[in-house]
């Protein structure tokens, strides 16, 4: 059945009007979100006309089942980079490989405007999505913001934690990403490597946060930990292993760039 899935839908840019509004709708339907938290119809507009990149994953009815939206950024040094704000899809099309395709959309598109860093947060505690973004798309991680969007977000997904979250940056033409997406890569850079650091998270944050709220919070406080004690020893992370149904581990390793000081060798390595 979720062969038949990959097979019925296809990736496309979201250009008018009632693809954006289709967005909206699927962004309350899966982050459920009140509308105070909800990108707006002219900011997709805006996005659009700006150099930014909303795909959209479409059914074979042409329906929206799934969309990534990236905005063009600079960073410290004026460097052009792509800032992935939000990726939604649709729970009737869980674990069909949307979310991967879209994201290989993205990509492509970035490397066809000459811009080769992608960059992304995620909850450190959702394990599929450490599964996704560091084992399969070859990302790394280098920041740990506490609380980056304060408490008061509408989606119900949020509630009762903190808004911890990870900085993805995906290095769109190193060799780790071109390994990972072809599948090929293990430990650090694509090379079997004992990792420096682990930090082990349960594989169902959310269900645990149904059951007891108190000790997710607590699991919270000791991965936030975690991550900044080895981001401290001037490690980072480059690799996720994992137990579906039990934990997730996240590995850490040398940071080059802490030794190098420099971007050009970060890309290679990263």
């Amino acid at each position: 059945m979720e062969a038949e899935k990959r097979e019925q839908f296809t990736i496309r840019q979201c250009t008018s009007m009632d693809e954006f509004g289709a967005c909206i709708d699927l962004q309350r339907k899966v982050w459920r979100f009140s509308d105070l938290d909800i990108i707006p119809l002219r900011a997709f507009v805006i996005n659009l006309h700006s150099g930014g990149i909303t795909q959209g994953a479409f059914d074979h009815e042409d329906r929206l089942i799934g969309f990534s939206h990236a905005l063009p950024a600079l960073d410290q040094d004026h460097r052009p980079f792509f800032y992935s704000h939000m990726l939604a899809v649709d729970s009737a099309w869980r674990d069909a490989g949307i979310g991967w395709r879209l994201k290989l959309a993205q990509r492509e598109q970035a490397l066809r405007v000459g811009v080769s860093l992608i960059k992304w947060t995620f909850d450190p505690l959702q394990s599929r999505n450490a599964n996704l973004n560091i084992r399969k798309l070859g990302g790394v991680v280098r920041e740990y913001k506490v609380n980056y969007y304060g408490n008061s977000s509408t989606s119900a997904l949020h509630l009762g934690l903190d808004t911890d979250r990870l900085f993805v940056e995906w290095w769109l033409e190193s060799l780790r990403v071109e390994q990972a997406v072809a599948g090929e890569a293990s430990g650090e850079n694509g090379r079997e490597q004992e990792p420096e650091g682990v930090v082990t998270i349960p594989w169902n944050i959310d269900a645990l946060k149904h059951e007891d709220i108190a000790r997710a919070r607590e699991i919270q406080l000791a991965t936030r930990e975690g991550f900044l004690a080895c981001f401290r020893q001037g490690l980072y992370c480059a690799g996720f292993d994992f137990s579906p149904g039990t934990v997730g581990r996240y590995l850490f390793y040398r940071d080059q760039r802490s030794e190098s000081n420099g971007m050009e060798r970060s890309a290679r390595n990263a």
